[in-house]
């Protein structure tokens, strides 16, 4: 079918773009209009290439629901991505909560690589140490930046392309379920709706909350990654249990070893899905060995380059109960409601009377499940939620086919309300109209662009330390930022935040500590705000 080579092509030639502005940016450090369009056309150049060489599979034929399920992900996500983010008079806002501390990162983050800086780059939130994450989809944007592509518009076209190629490889790797089990996951407090009356988010305040809103709204890496890590396990799934995928064994070797460019979660599951397969598949056994071997050396160098060079604390630490703190049986009942039941259900069906493909995918997505739960994988201990993802969507057609399918009709369809009620409640609120949270002021955007107008980009600047500050929101990096980025990211700020704060009440000697700390200017916010050269302060 033309949509599996379209999408292999596709997500080759993002990925083969990232890839070569990454190379191309350390040979002449840093990207630049002509480089940028290099990037671009070595990436069409090897989507095409994929296109072509992948094999059109059997067509699988849609149903009614999976028409209805691709029709809600569509208003679901055209929702979200057009309203990403949007002006409005003096403001520039956006639709999610969730999305306040994001967007405004990854916004900086796609100006502070579009203005040419050196590979690897230094963190723009942390004077003095390197960038320690996945930059793969800003990366992207700012080609797209440097091509003439505005930062919004860039934003909303990228979103809804991921969108679409998402929707395509749910559906291929699980059907209509899939996709519902990815918009609607959620446990027993949406039913909270048929006493109140009201209609909001009754996820928002729990660990499991509604993947497309936290997760794949806010976390742009997901835009390639999810589609791209489906299709890699779909392809692994017919290659080694089934008659064979259409996708070559070098375009999958190519988008799993770029994985960590873009989630480094993502890596690590598809990782542990190899694992899986290797034990219940012993005449596979000597390939995968092959295939393992050969990228561990490219895997590995992508994962120190966006861990920075091994330097960001893991967060890695024991922690059974995940986040259940004192909630006891309830935090389990109402996070996950029905779930987890469903997928004891499952797992016990498939190590018993499983063939090698149910024990490998149903286990592997056990195993996930049972470590994220005794293990932090992050400093913030929510951020488990992008491994259990993972293993949330693996099973996902098992527990129809396994599980769900054989049932009487009336149980089924009460099953699948149990299931995702809750969810269906949260998206609704989710995308409610009455939402828009301010990002920015256009005035006070322009009023920064002044003042740092002879002041290049890549300047490190010592600001408030806020999420949406506006030198940020330019590009420029700074001494210290939001203290919620520099935690979650596992770095070492809070010295520097001290003295940062020395620097901002202006404490004695504060013009030589923001020396000390590498800025080359203080930015001074107000109704006229200030801007103080420390070089010459001496």
């Amino acid at each position: 079918m033309i949509g599996e080579r379209l999408a292999a092509g596709i997500l080759t030639a993002a990925g083969a773009s990232v890839l070569s502005a990454i190379c191309l940016a350390f040979t002449f450090k840093g990207i630049n209009f002509q480089l940028a369009w290099a990037a671009l056309t070595i990436g069409l150049a090897g989507g095409i290439w994929v296109f072509w060489q992948t094999r059109q599979n059997e067509a699988r034929h849609a149903t009614a629901w999976d028409v209805l399920l691709f029709a809600l992900f569509a208003i679901a996500s055209l929702r979200a991505f057009l309203w990403l983010i949007y002006p409005v008079k003096d403001e520039w806002r956006i639709l999610s909560p969730y999305n306040l501390g994001d967007i405004s990162l990854h916004i900086q983050f796609i100006r502070y690589f579009a203005g040419g800086v050196d590979f690897w780059p230094a963190s723009p939130i942390l004077t003095g140490v390197p960038l320690s994450y996945p930059l793969g989809a800003d990366l992207w944007n700012s080609l797209l930046l440097l091509v003439g592509v505005p930062v919004e518009r860039g934003l909303i076209w990228t979103g809804l392309a991921g969108a679409a190629l998402t929707a395509w490889a749910l559906w291929r790797w699980g059907g209509a379920f899939a996709v519902a089990a990815f918009l609607f996951n959620g446990g027993l407090t949406g039913f909270v709706i048929l006493q109140t009356g009201q209609l909001q988010d009754f996820q928002s305040e729990l660990a499991w909350k509604n993947f497309f809103l936290t997760m794949f709204v806010t976390q742009r890496g997901l835009l390639y990654a999810l589609p791209c890590g489906l299709m890699l396990l779909r392809a692994w799934r017919d290659d080694f249990f089934r008659e064979g995928s259409g996708l070559p064994r070098s375009a999958q070797f190519f988008l799993y070893v770029t994985m960590p460019f873009f989630s480094v979660h993502a890596f690590l599951f598809l990782s542990f899905a190899l694992a899986a397969i290797f034990v219940f598949t012993p005449k596979s056994r000597l390939a995968l060995l092959v295939f393992v071997s050969l990228a561990v050396v490219p895997a590995t160098m992508a994962i120190w380059l966006v861990t920075g060079g091994f330097t960001a604390a893991s967060g890695l630490r024991w922690l059974p109960g995940w986040m259940q703190g004192d909630g006891g049986w309830k935090f389990w009942a109402m996070n996950f409601g029905i779930s987890l039941p469903l997928l004891g259900w499952l797992f016990c069906k498939a190590a018993v009377r499983g063939d090698a493909e149910s024990r490998a995918f149903c286990l592997l997505s056990l195993g996930v499940f049972l470590l994220c739960f005794l293990v932090a994988f992050a400093p913030w201990e929510w951020d488990n939620t992008k491994l259990l993802l993972w293993a949330w969507l693996v099973a996902a057609p098992y527990l129809w086919s396994r599980v769900l399918e054989p049932l009487a009709p009336i149980l089924r369809a009460a099953l699948c309300v149990g299931l995702f009620f809750t969810g269906a409640v949260s998206l609704l609120a989710g995308l409610d109209g009455r939402h828009g949270y301010e990002l920015a002021k256009k005035s006070e955007l322009a009023t920064a662009h002044m003042a740092l107008m002879n002041v290049p980009l890549g300047t490190r600047i010592a600001v408030d330390p806020i999420f949406n500050h506006p030198v940020m929101l330019l590009g420029y990096p700074v001494v210290c930022g939001y203290e919620g980025h520099l935690w979650s990211h596992g770095l070492a700020y809070q010295e520097p935040l001290a003295k940062l704060r020395s620097v901002l009440r202006k404490e004695s000697g504060w013009l030589d500590t923001a020396a000390n700390l590498g800025a080359e200017w203080v930015y001074l916010r107000g109704p006229t705000p200030v801007l103080q050269r420390v070089k010459d302060s001496k």
